[in-house]
């Protein structure tokens, strides 16, 4: 009797180990596709250096599932975005960087700055706190400084 449980319990290690494992193929190559898309909400555009320095380094590190790179400025830091003096040193490195840089509209509003006077290319979504939870609903890694 001792022997037939030994067998059966043999036989079954053995055909288990031999039956493919579909389900860990499967996810594998479902990570070997998914983009990897990154936000970060931001208050400081003093920031945005280090930001598009993170942004290129992840670029490299994801290769081909690298996605996005969007930063959102927000609160009071909108309005050094119309000055030149400041923004285009930063929009250089961001744009090497492949960073979207979006403004916050209800910020742009609460400050009164004119978009008409951002850079070209910064884009305006209406609340970027909101804007931010869309994202990360849609699977964005995100931080907030």
């Amino acid at each position: 009797m001792k022997k037939l449980l030994l067998s059966l319990a043999l036989a079954t290690g053995l055909l288990s180990s031999c039956t493919p494992n579909t389900t860990e193929a499967s996810v594998e190559e479902t990570a070997a596709v998914t983009t990897q898309n990154y936000f970060v909400l931001n208050r400081n555009v003093q920031q945005l250096k280090a930001i598009a320095k993170a942004a290129g380094e992840l670029a490299i590190a994801d290769s081909s599932t690298f996605g996005e790179f969007n930063v959102i400025i927000c609160g009071k830091s909108v309005q050094d975005m119309v000055t030149p003096e400041i923004m285009d040193p930063f929009m250089e490195i961001l744009n090497a960087n492949n960073v979207n840089v979006i403004a916050c509209g209800f910020s742009l509003k609460k400050f009164e700055v004119d978009p008409a006077g951002l850079p070209e290319g910064v884009t305006v979504v209406p609340n970027g706190i909101q804007y931010g939870f869309e994202k990360q609903k849609e699977g964005y890694y995100s931080i907030t400084l």
